[in-house]
């Protein structure tokens, strides 16, 4: 791991991880923001994916207000009436990510319990979401860990010889709500969110060039047979998943980790039933790809 700190304006930034990740030190995002504060701290979101702040004490409210820095903040899409059925919370842009449920049985949140599958937020979508914002409130004792990956290094991991010729390429992204392993690839589209996108992007605050599939979202390359696609895309999700360039961030109460989707995926490992787990997410929507 790495242990150089750096300061930046009133801040400090010391990485996680040789790839991906760094703390953010002296700031209380319970209060206002300057503007080289901000700025000082989307340089670092730019340079490193994935930032970690410790010890936060905060409403929804400054969580929203925290998040308008980075983008709009995007609006929650219920699933389409023909995609799996899911009991989930009333949709508000400030989402409870748990299992737990009220005194008359309805959920307080989505995404509930168990591990999830690297994916990207809302790639989707015509405009995928840009920044996910997550607050942990009440954390299992082991387990429930997010992992972080770096599209980055995955780019600069793909044979050149495929990386040349994949060049161009279009991948679809789809997601049915409820789904928490590979998409059918049978299913009919129309009954689920889904987007035709790049399947590599430059992003625009880095410059630097990501492989945008995920093995939950990526159904296919587009205009190459399926056993074709299947074969590269298998190669590519084992790229985008090597642990050599995997974060995993082990929750503690008051953490707020901020990522750029652009810039890596995340994934969820589970955590025993018995135990609760809380946090409250929200996103900024991105531009689109095309």
């Amino acid at each position: 791991m790495a242990t150089s700190l750096k300061d930046t304006s009133a801040i400090t930034v010391t990485p996680v991880h040789p790839v991906i990740g760094a703390e953010i030190g002296g700031v209380d995002l319970s209060k206002k923001l300057d503007g080289a504060t901000v700025e000082a701290i989307r340089q670092a979101w730019y340079d490193h994916s994935v930032l970690l702040f410790r010890d936060q004490v905060f409403s929804g409210d400054d969580q929203l207000r925290f998040a308008e820095h980075f983008g709009t903040v995007a609006e929650r899409h219920k699933p389409k009436p023909g995609a799996t059925k899911v009991e989930a919370a009333d949709w508000t842009n400030l989402m409870m990510v748990t299992d737990i449920k009220d005194e008359e049985g309805k959920p307080v949140g989505g995404l509930g319990h168990g591990e999830m599958w690297f994916h990207s937020d809302k790639c989707y979508h015509q405009r995928p979401h840009r920044a996910s914002f997550l607050y942990g409130i009440k954390i299992p004792t082991e387990g429930g860990h997010t992992k972080y990956a770096s599209l980055y290094a995955a780019y600069d991991n793909i044979p050149d010889d495929l990386k040349r010729r994949l060049d161009g390429a279009r991948v679809m992204q789809g997601y049915d709500y409820g789904c928490d392993q590979r998409l059918n690839l049978d299913i009919n589209l129309d009954d689920i969110f889904h987007y035709s996108q790049p399947i590599f992007v430059t992003n625009p605050g880095s410059g630097r060039k990501a492989l945008y599939v995920s093995r939950l979202n990526t159904m296919w390359i587009e205009g190459m047979e399926r056993d074709e696609s299947e074969t590269i895309l298998a190669q590519l999700f084992d790229i985008t998943e090597d642990p050599a360039i995997v974060y995993e961030h082990v929750w503690q109460p008051g953490d707020l980790v901020m990522w750029d989707n652009l810039a890596c995926l995340h994934a969820r490992t589970d955590w025993p039933e018995d135990q609760i787990r809380m946090l409250r997410r929200c996103t900024t929507l991105g531009e689109p790809l095309d």
